[in-house]
């Protein structure tokens, strides 16, 4: 079976995810390629950033989404698939169109209710016409894949209850060795704070009460004004050994309290305990996370500084690790594209 993945390049979960699916079909036969926007090349990026800057004053996301699915229907009838993997709204739109073969749409957020939520949309227009792009993903898809149980409750809530849809956990790639106990102890906050999600202003209030480094590791500066302990880009997640715990950070909107938090798992795949806000229901559903909020954050941290008590966290964030290793969770993917 010849598969295409369509998914950014870069970093954060859409990417992880992209990957996942690649490596994970090779390794079951499959013929697998991909396409990433922007690109590997000066051409594919040249595109993508013009046709990003036109939207900029035409159409925004709708005319960005509809010429990018002029360009992929070309390339995927060409190529002849049997299956096409879009992964994020913004790349996936192609999925409405007649590809003769199987459309799976891996949507690892809702790129409308981001949109809403970041309160930076101007006209309101903007928010309406990226749902009704989205929702046509969604009714047009053989399949709709959400990365959590939660997310795709939420969906089906406000968005739309499709019978297409179903829940492939987000995984990660378990080490073959857990982090071990230090003490001073240290933290890690690894990924962007740029995005209105990434909460800026509490991870800057936690550097600034907190006794112990917290360390933040992102592609792009966070602003001066957040005082933030920035170490640059992590080229490798082996960063995360050298830390006790690893700080997830998120907004309090709506989407996000029931979202999922792909670095949760990178987490996880040290056995690194983690704390995580509790206004996040996921928080709650994974075992080796230390749900947590503004005032009882120091409290947290001195309770499982304790080594007998840290040990047992770190084992319980190994097994969750293990439990959600990629190539285990990715066997229903499998299924359907057998389907």
């Amino acid at each position: 079976m010849k598969v295409l993945i369509i998914s950014a390049s870069g970093a954060g979960g859409g990417f992880g995810r992209g990957i996942a699916y690649k490596k994970f079909l090779l390794s079951k036969g499959f013929h697998v390629d991909s396409v990433h926007f922007p690109g590997d090349n000066f051409s594919s990026k040249f595109w993508y950033y013009y046709q990003h800057g036109l939207s900029l004053f035409m159409g925004r996301e709708n005319r960005t989404m509809k010429k990018t699915a002029d360009r992929l229907e070309k390339l995927i009838k060409n190529g002849h698939y049997d299956a096409v993997i879009g992964v994020e709204t913004e790349y996936s739109h192609v999925l409405t169109r007649d590809l003769g073969c199987l459309k799976i749409f891996s949507c690892e957020s809702l790129k409308t209710d981001e949109l809403y939520f970041s309160k930076k949309f101007g006209d309101f227009a903007r928010v309406r016409k990226l749902r009704d792009m989205e929702l046509e993903i969604f009714q047009n898809a053989d399949y709709v894949v959400f990365p959590w149980k939660t997310t795709e409750n939420y969906a089906r809530k406000y968005v739309w209850n499709g019978n297409n849809f179903v829940t492939i956990k987000y995984g990660c790639y378990p080490q073959k060795k857990a982090v071990s106990y230090f003490f001073p102890l240290s933290i890690v906050s690894l990924g962007s704070v740029g995005g209105y999600w990434n909460n800026p202003e509490l991870i800057s209030y936690l550097t600034r009460i907190s006794p112990y480094v917290i360390d933040v590791y992102a592609k792009n500066k966070p602003a001066k004004k957040y005082h933030l302990n920035y170490r640059g880009y992590a080229s490798s997640l082996d960063v995360l050994k050298d830390y006790q715990f690893g700080l997830n950070i998120i907004s309090k909107d709506t989407f996000r309290r029931n979202h999922h938090s792909s670095r949760i798992l990178s987490y996880l795949a040290y056995g690194l305990p983690v704390l995580s806000p509790d206004w996040l229901q996921f928080s709650h559903e994974l075992k080796g996370v230390l749900p947590f909020n503004e005032n009882n954050f120091l409290e947290t941290v001195e309770n499982y500084s304790d080594p007998d008590k840290w040990r047992k966290v770190s084992e319980y964030a190994y097994q969750q690790a293990l439990e959600l290793d990629w190539n285990k969770v990715l066997l229903p993917l499998e299924e359907l594209l057998h389907k």
